[in-house]
């Protein structure tokens, strides 16, 4: 018995340490930098002395403006082909004469010989012209410019000539465009041009169509492998500093350049894998989070012990935790992205969702601190996403409208906005890197919010929560099991949304749920519907009861709890609501049948358990405040005068008798909280029954 009865205990136990563990193992094991520091702020260490020589390395920024550098004034080198030099201008030549004999002349059938001699002297005239302009251009180079350079005269390249590389600049060569406009030229004055139409332009057509190549080349393997080296060539480091050097004093603030030094430090404590022991370093890493979650537990133990008692609750807080550690891990290992997109502000609203803000918020903050293990700067990590985490559950404390989880968005996003400025005011001291990538990073985490309302209905199935959102629809009259409350019953249903806004008014006060228990309430009579008949609300004059013995119509009014709760499964109604159904007259008497039997039999013992409501009783404020209800609305109905002294001691009669009868022994309710209670309802039943001005008649002689 004492297995089970400390089971959940137990259960949770072994959560947080299955928690630990797997945090441990997928927790970085290389050595971290002991110290914590962030550009603009003091240095709130002992003065620090370089603990051995280091370089200062640039940062990635730097080393990539560098590069960037390099490849925009990177000058090409280009190599000069003599081969193909000959090769291009024997192969351009014959395809002009083949052109000429076999496609031109051999057409021109009816011209005289003389004629031909004639077109053939020109057409040779052409070809010295055309092999004079090669061989000169090529003999000095032709280069062709790529099509961005837009000053080409300003073009510079490398020359290789198989043993050095020479600065050139273009307007030392022909360029290959200005060679093949030449053509053009050539063509004009040659006279050919006549001739040539006749034969549909052919010389022309080959001299625009035919691609020269040029005989100074560029090399792309070359230029490739330079550049290449010239990048990896870029230092990643500029200065020393050398052992026993002042790096920073107790109080001074670190500036750009002791912030390169200390990240410096930090990356080669960090990357130094000697003397690495594994071991230890896990043996560190398990100490912290077994305090953390020891805290967690000690606090929950002693401030919330509903839920380390529920198997449930356990399981959704641990898993809720290990989702977010796990988000971070695969941000932080797998990709360049800073974990800030992950929307840290959406795990304290699905908790706030369902349960209470203290404890959400200490299993929220618990996340956070394991989670700030893992940002670049710590401290301002945990600080801005504490500070936007409490914005989003205060924004969404009214969860009746599903438009505020928008709102919620736009409040969280404008959190972040301040506190990243602030932070970076604070730490620069200038407006100029208030807008950077991080802000858009927070934009993306704050927009990732919307899931808010798919998640919820997920764990609503999974875990069989209860969200205000379905609370809601639960309360729509047009339900049908309500539907077919009001049909049947309608003085029960009645009597049901009285008692509804009896139990919303006083939970709201008292701090309990009061949508859960305006919807319990409503629905807290459900089987009175198969037997409608058997209670006096729902009779028209008849009572069936004077047909039975006591015990019958004990029974018959008993049942109909046994009733509701079948029509409540059949309805797919939730397991926190039909809670009400069964608890809403816990384990009292039906104290009119009970008592009249003892008044008939009077030396006689009754079977008490015939008189009896099966239970359970009570468990919460909800509920405990739904059995005050629905037995004062009831009661009130039978008042002769409705004063405030007849409505008051009608309160308090029947509520200290629930008290004395150990109806409240399961519920964590206090005096002051049920003289609370009393006071609310006495006020609410004098306003429903408040007296009412009589009107005036007309008098006989006025008429």
């Amino acid at each position: 018995m004492k297995f089970k009865k400390y089971s959940v205990i137990i259960y949770a136990i072994i959560l947080f340490l299955l928690s630990v563990a797997f945090v441990v193992y997928i927790f970085p094991k290389e050595k971290k930098f002991q110290y914590s520091f962030s550009q603009g702020s003091p240095w709130l260490h002992e003065n620090l002395i370089a603990p051995f020589n280091f370089p200062v390395y640039k940062s990635d920024e730097e080393i990539t403006q560098e590069q960037d550098s390099i490849r925009i004034n990177f000058i090409p080198y280009y190599v000069y082909d003599s081969v193909a030099i000959k090769l291009a201008v024997d192969d351009y030549v014959i395809k002009l004469e083949d052109i000429w004999q076999n496609e031109i002349i051999a057409n021109l059938e009816e011209t005289g010989n003389f004629k031909k001699n004639l077109l053939q002297k020109k057409f040779a005239s052409y070809i010295i012209l055309v092999d004079n302009l090669l061989q000169e251009t090529f003999n000095k180079g032709v280069i062709e410019i790529p099509d961005s350079i837009s000053e080409p005269h300003k073009f510079r390249f490398y020359l290789y000539d198989g043993k050095i590389s020479k600065l050139n600049y273009a307007t030392s060569y022909a360029l290959l465009g200005d060679v093949q406009n030449s053509f053009d030229d050539i063509y004009i004055k040659s006279g050919l041009s006549e001739t040539d139409s006749l034969a549909g332009f052919k010389i022309k057509n080959y001299n625009n169509s035919h691609k020269l190549l040029p005989s100074i080349i560029y090399d792309k393997n070359m230029n490739k492998n330079i550049l290449s080296s010239l990048l990896d060539a870029v230092a990643t480091s500029r200065g020393m500093v050398q052992k026993g050097e002042l790096i920073i004093q107790k109080g001074h603030i670190v500036g750009m350049h002791e912030n390169k030094v200390l990240l410096s430090l930090k990356k080669e404590v960090e990357t130094d894998v000697s003397n690495v022991n594994h071991a230890i370093i896990s043996f560190g890493i398990s100490l912290l989070f077994l305090s953390l979650y020891f805290i967690l537990f000690l606090y929950l133990f002693y401030h919330d012990r509903k839920i380390l008692n529920s198997f449930k609750a356990n399981t959704f807080f641990t898993l809720q935790m290990l989702l977010l550690i796990v988000s971070v891990v695969i941000i932080f290992k797998y990709t360049d992205i800073s974990i800030n997109v992950i929307p840290f502000t959406l795990i304290p609203l699905l908790l706030f969702t369902f349960y209470r803000f203290n404890v959400s918020f200490i299993v929220f903050l618990a996340s956070i601190l394991i989670a700030g293990f893992f940002a670049a700067n710590n401290f301002e990590f945990v600080f801005i996403q504490t500070i936007a985490g409490l914005v989003a559950m205060f924004s969404l404390r009214n969860t009746r409208k599903r438009s505020q989880i928008f709102i919620s968005t736009i409040y969280v996003f404008i959190t972040y906005i301040v506190l990243h400025s602030g932070f970076i005011l604070m730490k620069q001291g200038d407006f100029s890197d208030l807008i950077s990538n991080e802000v858009y990073i927070y934009g993306i985490s704050s927009a990732l919010l919307v899931l808010y309302l798919p998640i919820v209905y997920l764990y609503e199935k999974i875990f069989g929560f209860l969200s205000d959102f379905t609370l809601m629809e639960l309360c729509d009259t047009n339900n049908p099991a309500l539907r077919q409350l009001s049909e049947k019953t309608p003085g029960t249903f009645q009597h049901s949304v009285q008692v509804a806004n009896l139990v919303e008014s006083v939970t709201r006060e008292l701090g309990g749920n009061y949508l859960l228990a305006r919807a319990g309430a409503l629905y807290h009579d459900i089987g009175k519907s198969v037997n409608p008949e058997c209670f006096i609300e729902n009779q028209d004059g008849a009572n069936i009861h004077d047909k039975l013995d006591y015990e019958e119509s004990a029974q018959k009014i008993i049942s109909h709890v046994e009733l509701g709760v079948e029509i409540a499964k059949k309805h797919k109604i939730p397991a926190q609501v039909i809670d009400f159904i069964t608890m809403h007259h816990g384990t009292s008497l039906t104290k009119y049948f009970y008592n009249s039997w003892i008044n008939e039999n009077p030396n006689l013992t009754p079977n008490i358990t015939n008189f009896r409501y099966p239970g359970p009783k009570p468990n919460n404020i909800e509920t405990v405040v739904m059995m005050m209800a629905d037995a004062i609305e009831a009661a009130s109905r039978t008042l002769d005068v409705y004063s405030p002294e007849s409505i008051d001691k009608l309160v308090s009669v029947i509520i200290d008798s629930q008290l004395n009868a150990g109806q409240y022994d399961d519920v964590d309710i206090t005096l002051k909280q049920i003289s609370q209670a009393k006071r609310i309802f006495a006020q609410k039943i004098s306003n429903i029954y408040h007296s009412r001005i009589v009107y005036p008649e007309i008098n006989a002689k006025n008429n």
